[in-house]
């Protein structure tokens, strides 16, 4: 169970899981430990950072450290029964009945859908991919990011089963274009990173369906075809003369790692292309934040850590830059407000990371999660903050 707490309040027992900004940059950016040692205590309070997370379900809870050991409440804690709490929270607004910029981001989903499955079913048909077509699509993803970064993000997360496969083409080539933005990479290599992205897992589309959507485990068997799909999307990119060669690299690579344990030629670093190591950490979130037959979708916020942990996977430079492209609590995430709301995350505050927006949640029963509001955590005065992150957070669990 984490919690959000100033770092002056961490003392050893305490189970330290991250800094809530900048996580990336420190020393304990990789880590979750027990707090056992002054020197870490003395690390985490030079840091300059104001707060950070702690699991209080392997470790000390700051409520805790008095000395009777008995539980208190923390200042600015909701007291029980407090049903005026939501009201205290002053930057909660009515949904608006509409709004173009989510319409034209819905729209431009279900017609990258349809682009995308009709150029899957062409190459099960043996035709060579149309590659204007692909580079129109990337063009109007292009556009939709750069005007506004999160907004097609956010309905792209939103995958049935049967769809998994077209809108994880869309959603890697619209999250490649946020991350060249972030970059500062120019708007010609924007698209050229999107075109990447869009085309990356064509090779799935000589992939049973049967087998890409097995709710079970896979056989050995089974696995071993689903790890062809780069080269047979490869070959496939190749018969098109046309076809750039660094999206024919990418389709091929996307599946290698910078420590050699990849597939399908387990490269070296060095030999490992940019718009490659940007796929690479765009397809595996987008992966795992998505509900697929065999597993729930992990929590964004969560993803993004366990992916920082994965040693030699990823390209660290390009990570950094992937979490300051989603922020540090990216669309999708459930959180817990200090006034004990639970929300979802629809929108960043690029000021400041740590107080995006957010869809308030509330529940009716243990199975049906409504909404009933939004809170932006910029607005003023500032009365309400995030205290704790991932599924947790949320109000059905």
């Amino acid at each position: 169970m984490l919690k959000k707490i100033n770092v002056a309040e961490l003392v050893l027992g305490m189970y330290f899981c991250g800094f809530d900004a900048g996580w990336l940059n420190h020393p304990f950016w990789k880590t979750r430990f027990l707090l056992k040692h002054e020197n870490d205590l003395e690390q985490a309070r030079a840091s300059g950072i104001a707060y950070c997370w702690i699991d209080i379900s392997r470790g000390r809870d700051v409520m805790a450290v008095v000395e009777d050991d008995r539980m208190t409440v923390p200042s600015g804690a909701p007291r029980d029964g407090d049903e005026d709490a939501a009201l205290a929270v002053g930057a909660i607004v009515a949904r608006t009945a509409d709004d173009p910029a989510q319409e034209q981001a819905i729209a431009l989903r279900e017609h990258a859908r349809e682009l995308t499955r009709s150029m899957f079913t062409a190459a099960r048909m043996g035709k060579v991919v149309a590659l204007p077509q692909c580079v129109d699509l990337v063009e109007e993803i292009a556009c939709s990011v750069l005007r506004d970064p999160t907004g097609l993000l956010s309905v792209l997360r939103l995958k049935l089963n049967d769809e998994y496969t077209y809108l994880h083409s869309v959603a890697v080539c619209a999250l490649m274009v946020a991350l060249g933005r972030t970059l500062g990479l120019s708007e010609s290599a924007c698209r050229e990173a999107g075109l990447c992205g869009y085309l990356h897992d064509v090779g799935k589309a000589f992939i049973d369906d049967d087998i890409l959507n097995k709710p079970g485990k896979l056989s050995d068997e089974e696995f071993a075809l689903i790890k062809r799909h780069p080269e047979l999307g490869y070959q496939y990119l190749i018969q098109n003369p046309d076809m750039p060669a660094y999206a024919c690299e990418v389709c091929l690579h996307h599946h290698e790692r910078l420590d050699g344990r990849g597939y399908p030629d387990a490269l070296a670093a060095d030999a490992i292309t940019q718009y490659t190591r940007m796929t690479a950490i765009c397809d595996v979130y987008d992966a795992l934040t998505s509900e697929r037959p065999y597993k729930q979708g992990w929590d964004p916020a969560d993803a993004l850590y366990q992916m920082a942990s994965w040693e030699g996977h990823f390209d660290r430079r390009l990570l950094l830059a992937f979490v300051k492209t989603l922020g540090i609590y990216p669309v999708g995430s459930l959180v817990r407000l200090e006034s004990g709301l639970a929300g979802r995350v629809i929108r960043q505050n690029p000021a400041d990371l740590t107080r995006p927006v957010v869809q308030v949640l509330h529940t009716r029963d243990e199975h049906d999660i409504g909404s009933n509001g939004v809170l932006d955590l910029m607005a003023w005065p500032r009365t309400d903050g995030i205290v704790q992150r991932g599924q947790d957070a949320n109000p059905a669990s």
